[in-house]
């Protein structure tokens, strides 16, 4: 009992715990109730691996699939080269660096609701500002949210303007872990500026940009309330992300059972993501 307390497996106890009631027992209720047929109004109904097969004939949930990753390969670039720059012009400690990493880390901290709702108001045909200041410069107005195109645009926007900050926030802290000798070495050595960051700077920051991979990844895969409020996954299905489809099925069409089927799905789809994504990485 003595070197239990004193071990030191007793300070990850608390995570653990944590980890199992709130991780692994909803995953895993989650994979049970797959096999059921539910409606909240009577006993769930074990239906063995109906939901499943009924899920290979579903096409709008396989459209919502390839949705979210057009979204995905859409949002991720941007998700990523553009927190790069802002983290490479502010990374400098200085008063005015401060102020404008407090500027765009601003969106990250806001409601995703206010925030989206805001956006949902500059975007909008008629009364959005953006369009207001595309028709004082003699151009016609873009349909952001009418066409299946924009609107996708649009929803890849918000994502990358609510994320930056924080990502940019993870390129400045690995900046500032790089030592500036090797910048000294570089310049010594005649390279420019550009080359000094892309052979010293940008391989040094293999962690960081892997953490800010995964990091975007996950924001834009799973992201719900950005499209619910902002185009409620129209115009049609064009932007009907796979968790949109999912709370539709179990909350509108109360469905749940076959709801469940379909997070197994979207969560192993997840995880094929995160391997190739960390194989491309580590290549």
């Amino acid at each position: 009992m003595k070197k239990l307390i004193n071990s030191r497996f007793l300070f990850a106890v608390p995570a653990l715990v944590f980890l199992f009631i709130f991780v692994l027992l909803p995953v895993f209720s989650v994979f049970v109730m797959s096999f059921f047929s539910w409606d909240l109004l009577s006993p769930p109904k074990f239906t063995g691996w109906d939901n499943f097969l009924r899920l290979l004939e579903d096409k709008w949930f396989w459209n919502s699939i390839w949705v979210s990753i057009k979204l995905l390969m859409m949002t991720v670039p941007m998700c990523f080269f553009v927190p790069l720059a802002l983290a490479v012009c502010l990374y400098k400690e200085t008063t005015f660096s401060k102020i404008l990493r407090a500027f765009f880390y601003w969106p990250y901290m806001m409601p995703a609701v206010a925030g989206t709702t805001m956006f949902k108001w500059l975007l909008s045909y008629d009364l959005g500002l953006l369009n207001h200041i595309i028709k004082s410069a003699g151009f016609s107005p873009v349909p952001w949210l009418l066409k299946p195109t924009p609107a996708l645009f649009a929803i890849s926007l918000l994502r990358t303007w609510g994320m930056t900050g924080l990502l940019m926030m993870m390129f400045i802290t690995g900046l500032q872990s790089v030592p500036e000798e090797f910048h000294e070495a570089a310049r010594v050595d005649g390279a420019n500026r550009w080359q000094t960051f892309w052979y010293v700077t940008f391989p040094l920051l293999k962690n960081t940009n892997l953490l800010v991979l995964t990091t975007a990844i996950a924001h834009v895969f799973r992201d719900f309330a950005g499209v619910y409020v902002l185009t409620g996954g129209g115009p049609g299905y064009s932007t009907m992300v796979t968790p949109l489809y999912i709370y539709n099925t179990a909350f509108t069409q109360w469905r749940i059972g076959y709801a469940y089927a379909m997070s197994v799905v979207f969560l192993l789809v997840s995880f094929v993501i995160a391997v190739v994504t960390l194989r491309v990485r580590e290549r």
